[in-house]
């Protein structure tokens, strides 16, 4: 289960088994990458002098050629165990999400939390995954192939990247708090644009030409702030991967300037640069990766912090009613309620008196069973008929009295029932009263 606490425990808990096993195969990807420019150095090494060692210079392009070949069989594993990791992720946070969502919303209002669970949670476990794949499969190219490139090369390599490093930590110093900033704001405009579309089905088919004007207008103004802040971020955000782009490539690019001009290099060392001259400006371009991992970090950071929504619980509510409960037409207060086994009891008040806020609360509060046949809810029978509102609720009612037992709330359970229907339904109410409370508000 996800823990939404924090961003650290997000992470933790969308953590599994199949991300040690992505680790481990990325790991061995590029080991044998690192190992291919030993590979290619032992190779530029014997090449001057072919003559004498022409047995060793065999074994060592074929120790080169299948280096350049086992990442591609590796990868195939690794991109695996990542999708792996991906959905089982997802399982995680969709099924943390949905016992922690009644308790973390507030039922009279939709706010940006369902955005949240409908759409922005699984883009943001999705883009951290992949991010951290990147991150793995980066990381490691580039410390590795530092490391080869360094102690078999030119040990200035080392020390141009190192000042490439301390450049782009200074500058992404700078920048990381507005980068993170951006992305909890465009996502969380990106939640509530996903929430507005969400009513189009009711708005446009239960409601009339006002309800379709406010959605739209809604919607037009939601998708304008999204893309206009998703663009906003992007530009920030392109603009840092390019000033720390050319801070990274910059030292590197001039210690290979300087080893193919000078006459002091010794001859093996130009010779496995050449060799190694397409590997080296790979390692140029995993320090861009490198860069663009810590420039996304916040905005990766920003994403995750937008499911912290559902470790708030819902404001402390303070219902207010003015109704009465009748028991075959006798006054009954909610302490014999709460105590009472079986009967049927009838909720009433005036237009306005807090009846369904009444119901809710006792819902909420003891976990009672409730209908509203104003809602269109999943039921555990085959819904792919198209049903009127009354079959709708003659049968939802139905099949609750027969298939579920404890405490029924039935609110305006009447409203879409011909009068012929509300007594056949009515009697059935009666004949299970006898064995279970079933509380009602009629219409």
């Amino acid at each position: 289960m996800i823990s939404f606490l924090s961003v650290r425990e997000i992470c933790r808990g969308i953590s599994n088994k199949n991300t040690l096993y992505t680790f481990l195969f990325v790991l061995l990807h590029q080991s044998s990458i690192a190992f291919s420019i030993f590979a290619s150095v032992m190779v530029s090494g014997y090449i001057l002098e072919i003559n004498q060692h022409y047995e060793a210079l065999k074994l060592w392009v074929f120790l080169y050629i299948v280096a350049m070949i086992l990442p591609h069989i590796i990868g195939y594993f690794s991109d695996v165990y990542k999708e792996k990791w991906l959905c089982e992720s997802l399982s995680r946070f969709w099924q943390s999400a949905t016992k922690r969502y009644q308790s973390c919303t507030d039922s009279r209002a939709v706010d940006h939390t369902l955005g949240v669970y409908v759409s922005q949670g699984k883009s943001a476990i999705s883009d951290f995954i992949g991010y951290a794949f990147w991150g793995m499969s980066s990381g490691l190219n580039f410390f590795l192939s530092l490391l080869m490139i360094t102690a078999f090369i030119d040990w200035r390599f080392f020390v141009s990247v190192m000042i490439s490093v301390l450049l782009i930590l200074g500058f992404n110093k700078i920048i990381s708090s507005h980068l993170e900033n951006n992305a909890v704001t465009t996502h969380k405009a990106g939640s509530s644009l996903t929430s507005t579309l969400s009513t189009i089905h009711d708005n446009v088919h239960f409601g009339s030409s006002v309800n379709a004007l406010a959605y739209q207008t809604r919607f037009e103004e939601g998708k304008a702030k999204y893309l206009g802040l998703r663009i906003k971020e992007a530009v920030f955000r392109y603009k840092a991967l390019l000033v720390s782009s050319l801070l990274a490539l910059a030292p590197t690019s001039c210690v290979l300037l300087f080893i193919f001009t000078s006459s002091s290099v010794p001859m093996e060392v130009k010779v496995a640069s050449i060799v190694n001259l397409t590997r080296i400006y790979h390692l140029l371009n995993s320090a861009s990766d490198i860069v663009s991992l810590l420039i996304s970090f916040p905005s990766i950071k920003g994403q995750l912090s937008v499911m912290t929504c559902f470790s708030k619980n819902k404001p402390l509510y303070q219902p207010q009613w003015n109704i009465a409960i009748l028991k075959d037409n006798e006054s009954v207060d909610t302490v014999n309620l709460a105590q009472a086994q079986e009967g049927r009891f009838r909720v009433v008040g005036e237009n306005g008196s807090g009846k369904t806020s009444f119901l809710r609360h006792l819902c909420a509060k003891n976990d009672y069973l409730y209908f509203n046949p104003s809602k269109r809810l999943l039921w555990p029978w085959d819904d792919s008929a198209i049903l009127s509102d009354g079959m709708y609720s003659a049968k939802s009612i139905q099949w609750l009295l027969e298939n579920s037992s404890g405490h029924l709330i039935l609110d305006e359970w009447d409203a879409f029932l011909d009068s012929e229907n509300t007594k056949k339904i009515g009697a059935l109410i009666d004949s299970y009263a006898d064995s279970r409370v079933i509380i009602e508000v009629r219409q």
